[in-house]
């Protein structure tokens, strides 16, 4: 075991426009492993969870998250190996995921810093889709489309941030509900990879064409499902082209996270369409956790959906990939990846 525990911590809280942090605000320190204390379970995290959660943690988010102190651990997805415990429902060498601080160690009972249960990641399965597939993404992915969108054979489905974490996800779960999908992603790599890997029927390239009238072209009959993780100009072009009775699922609004976001003209549609809008906070669907991370792992491990990552590696990568996702620099799910798997 290492004999130093490498952390990032939260410098400042001022800096960075809107939810994004800057690079001033990620501290660098060096401290004591963890001693465990009973009902606690040590563990050697592998992986850090790249999310916008991870920015409006540390700046603070409404009642649900208190802001991290300054000179505290930045906090969150982590995924590791159990590499001691003092808790009678953990052993060593289990595989777990939760919302932690950013170090080589920590020390954890029963619930993680969320109040949420600590995860065991299926076994067969490696520690990354703990973090990915049947991790917050994944869920987020699966409440979004099963609760809300609810495609079905026949449907056409539209998924905005398609190359993203959540989109690759959701896109292909709206494959395997028989719709017809449709990828709104920026740049030729990300539109490519939706149609020649991950069964998207079609994209849509905002950085260089006119969405609207894609999706005029591409939705004839309208938009029956709509899943959204931007907001802005691109969601009100998703409501002027809804089939009657469409669903939007709000799941982000990234477009909107460091700036105003463009303000909705078309929202009467949900009206003229008899349309439903509506979004969801994953922690509050904790009791479901189960559910949807065995239906997910089937799917996963059937080769029904592919799990797409980018990955950095090693701790000092850490600011560098946090700040990334804003724009737009990772495809699929944003780790980082700083140890071995001690199981490896």
């Amino acid at each position: 075991m290492a004999e130093i525990n490498r952390q990032w911590c939260v410098a400042d809280v001022a800096g960075g426009e809107g939810m994004a942090l800057s690079r001033e605000q990620f501290a660098y320190r060096e401290a004591e492993i963890p001693t465990l204390q009973e009902g606690e379970v040590l563990i050697r995290n592998v992986y850090f969870s790249c999310d916008p959660m991870n920015h409006a943690w540390v700046k603070g988010l409404g009642e649900r998250f208190s802001a991290i102190p300054i000179g505290s651990p930045m906090r969150g997805g982590v995924a590791g190996r159990v590499v001691a415990s003092r808790h009678p429902d953990f052993k060593e060498g289990e595989a777990v995921t939760g919302f932690l601080e950013w170090a080589d160690y920590v020390a954890s009972g029963s619930l993680d810093l969320t109040g949420t249960p600590l995860q065991r990641i299926p076994e067969g399965f490696p520690l990354a889709s703990g973090l990915a597939t049947l991790g917050m993404t994944g869920l987020c992915a699966y409440f979004g489309v099963a609760d809300i969108g609810k495609p079905k054979l026949g449907d056409t489905m539209v998924v905005s941030g398609a190359a993203g974490a959540i989109g690759t996800v959701a896109g292909q779960l709206g494959r395997i509900a028989g719709a017809r999908v449709i990828g709104i992603a920026g740049g030729p790599e990300k539109c490519a990879l939706l149609t020649r890997e991950l069964g998207f029927a079609a994209t849509i390239d905002y950085k260089k064409e006119d969405v609207a009238s894609r999706l005029q072209a591409l939705c004839p009959n309208g938009i029956d499902v709509f899943f959204d993780n931007v907001g802005g100009a691109i969601l009100d072009s998703a409501l002027a082209n809804m089939a009657r009775g469409g669903r939007i699922v709000i799941c982000g609004g990234i477009s909107g996270y460091n700036a105003p976001a463009a303000g909705l003209h078309n929202h009467l549609m949900l009206a003229i369409q008899g349309c439903t809008m509506a979004g969801f906070f994953y922690f509050d669907r904790v009791g479901r956790f189960g559910e949807g991370v065995a239906r997910l792992a089937t799917w996963l491990k059937a080769g029904q959906i592919k799990e797409i990552l980018t990955v950095a590696e090693g701790i000092d990568s850490v600011p560098d990939a946090a700040l990334g996702q804003f724009a737009g620099s990772n495809i699929g799910k944003q780790l980082v990846k700083i140890a071995d798997d001690p199981m490896e």
